[in-house]
């Protein structure tokens, strides 16, 4: 495919073609095709034939959606993400304590660190990093870098963690997945239970406000 068409966006090259918009149902069943093929295959020997060839869709569609093979992977995995982002409105209006908020947003954020199929996709994250490096920057830029700004961004609106927001954000992040990521890269079988996914989540937004006070009004 010539590199000027990959760059167009998709609903472009999907006008272009004379070819309707995908559907959620449709698009659900590529990223369904793709997440099984990586986590068979790995990024490094996954190919876009038999994503397309699973996926009952063309090669075309598939790269008017995703242009590379790192831009599947991508999307494989804001799947997961942006069913947590897509709540951040919900949070910044709402009339709810910071710490009810902020423990909605952990046990979220555990629940889907703890998932085994985001589990297995992130592994396979850790080891082709140095061999792509460019997937590796993909996923900071559009997954981790966006979830620290959108957490700031609520911690602004709360002025808690101030003047370093963002900081605060990564801060309030690595509270609530402690040690869970390393243990989990060593450990395939690990699990939580809700009992203690719900403890380590209270404990990380109480070590959080400890740090940070609530303040009595917004700015």
């Amino acid at each position: 495919m010539p590199a000027k068409n990959k760059d167009r966006s998709s609903h472009a090259l999907q006008q272009t073609r004379g070819r309707p918009p995908l559907d959620e149902v449709e698009r659900k069943r590529i990223l369904d095709a793709t997440t099984a093929v990586f986590l068979e295959k790995g990024y490094a020997r996954a190919s876009t034939n038999e994503i397309a060839l699973r996926a009952q869709t063309s090669k075309q569609t598939l790269y008017a959606l995703f242009p590379t093979k790192a831009d599947l992977f991508v999307g494989v995995i804001s799947a997961h993400t942006e069913q947590l982002f897509a709540r951040h409105l919900d949070y910044v209006e709402s009339g709810k304590a910071p710490r009810q908020a902020l423990t909605d947003m952990g046990e979220r954020t555990l629940r889907m660190f703890s998932a085994p199929t985001f589990r297995a996709l992130y592994r396979i994250v850790v080891a082709e990093t140095h061999a792509f490096p460019y997937l590796a920057r993909r996923l900071w830029e559009v997954c981790i870098e966006r979830g620290y700004g959108l957490l700031a961004e609520y911690l602004r609106s709360r002025r808690l963690g101030g003047p370093a927001y963002r900081k605060s954000a990564a801060q309030f992040v690595t509270f609530v997945l402690g040690d869970f990521i390393v243990n989990a890269m060593l450990d395939p079988n690990l699990e939580l239970s809700e009992s203690v996914l719900r403890a380590r989540v209270r404990d990380a937004v109480k070590d959080f406000l400890s740090l940070h006070p609530e303040k009595s009004s917004r700015k």
